[in-house]
């Protein structure tokens, strides 16, 4: 994973959390807590932390990955605003992620390992897609996406299948409904 997502995440845990709690998290998870935003990182390690923080707050991983999602997409508008310019409501935004946003993301870093989505349908109120990742990162495209919701002033509530692995890939169905 790119070092931007671990620079925000600590950055993150330090605001809500403070200083103490951070380096407590950091120093059970047993990773180095050393990141640069240019850096890439084994997904396993914001895992670890996470889980450590877990273990410290007894917030369910699941409740602190989609909180880090809802953050991140808030920083990543601000680094990067032309995206959501050029969108006026989040099924635009999230059904164009792939063709329009990734492309983007591989330009800046050609090694990243990014999702994938398949939007098998979509209208006025609903959007079903398809996440395809390496990493079981469901919960955190959910709050990217609640996160992208937010920002076009929606409510949006989503959901997800349980994920199946297939070819070595986290597959989960998600459905977006629009309120």
């Amino acid at each position: 994973m790119k070092g931007v997502v671990f620079t925000q995440y600590l950055e993150m845990v330090e605001e809500k959390f403070g200083f103490d709690i951070s380096d407590e998290m950091i120093e059970k998870s047993g990773v180095s807590g050393v990141y640069t935003q240019a850096g890439n990182y084994p997904a396993t390690d914001l895992l670890a932390m996470v889980k450590s923080l877990s273990e410290i707050t007894n917030i369910s991983v699941a409740d602190l990955v989609f909180t880090y999602g809802e953050h991140l997409f808030e920083i990543l508008i601000k680094i990067y605003p032309e995206p959501v310019k050029k969108y006026n409501n989040s099924f635009e935004f999230i059904s164009n992620v792939e063709s329009v946003v990734h492309p983007e993301v591989k330009k800046l870093y050609p090694d990243s390992d990014l999702p994938t989505f398949e939007l098998l349908s979509m209208d006025e109120k609903k959007m079903v897609i398809v996440y395809k990742s390496s990493k079981p990162m469901m919960d955190f495209a959910k709050g990217l996406m609640i996160g992208c919701a937010k920002h076009y002033n929606e409510d949006l509530e989503v959901s997800y299948d349980e994920p199946q692995v297939i070819d070595g890939l986290f597959n989960a169905k998600f459905t977006l409904i629009r309120k």
